[in-house]
C-alpha cells in the first residue's frame, strides 16, 4: 500500500488530470442520460404532459411510417424551432431513427433552455416494441 501511495505522490501530474477527466465524464454521461425516454416514457409524456413530438428523419423515412402525434420537420434545426415555437411552454420530444441524430438536436435545443427529450434507440426502438406506426 506504501508504494502505490508514494507512486500516486510521485505522479500527480498524471493522478490528478485523471482523476479530473473521470469526473467529468461521469457528470457529462449523467446529464445526456437525464433526457433519454424509453417508449414508455415517451407515450406517458404524450398522454399525460402534452408533449410535442417532432420527427426530423427525412421526408421519405417519414411517410413510410410515423408515430402517430408526430410533426415532421426534417433534419433541419430552424424548422425544428419554429415548430417549437408554436408550444414554447410543452416538452419537446424529438424522433429519428435509431437515437443518433436526435440526441445531437436535442443538446442543441437544450443549450437554448427548451425542455427537450428523445426517444432513446429512435423510431427503431419504437418498432422493436411493436407500437404502431402511420402511414
Amino acid at each position: 500500500m506504501g508504494y502505490f501511495i508514494q507512486f500516486l505522490l510521485d505522479n500527480w501530474f498524471i493522478v490528478i488530470p485523471l482523476i479530473i477527466s473521470i469526473f467529468i465524464f461521469f457528470k457529462l454521461e449523467g446529464i445526456r442520460n437525464s433526457f433519454l425516454l424509453d417508449p414508455q416514457q415517451m407515450v406517458f409524456f404524450l398522454n399525460r404532459k402534452n408533449a410535442v413530438l417532432i420527427d426530423i428523419r427525412n421526408e421519405k423515412d417519414f411517410l413510410k411510417g410515423h408515430i402517430s402525434q408526430a410533426v415532421h420537420t426534417g433534419p433541419d434545426i430552424d424548422s425544428c424551432k419554429k415548430e417549437i415555437k408554436k408550444s414554447p411552454e410543452q416538452p419537446i420530444i424529438i424522433v429519428c431513427q435509431n437515437g443518433n441524430y436526435s440526441s445531437r438536436m436535442a443538446s442543441d435545443l437544450k443549450k437554448e433552455g427548451q425542455q427537450t427529450f428523445i426517444l432513446k434507440g429512435g423510431i427503431n426502438s419504437w418498432t422493436s416494441e411493436k407500437l404502431p406506426l402511420i402511414n
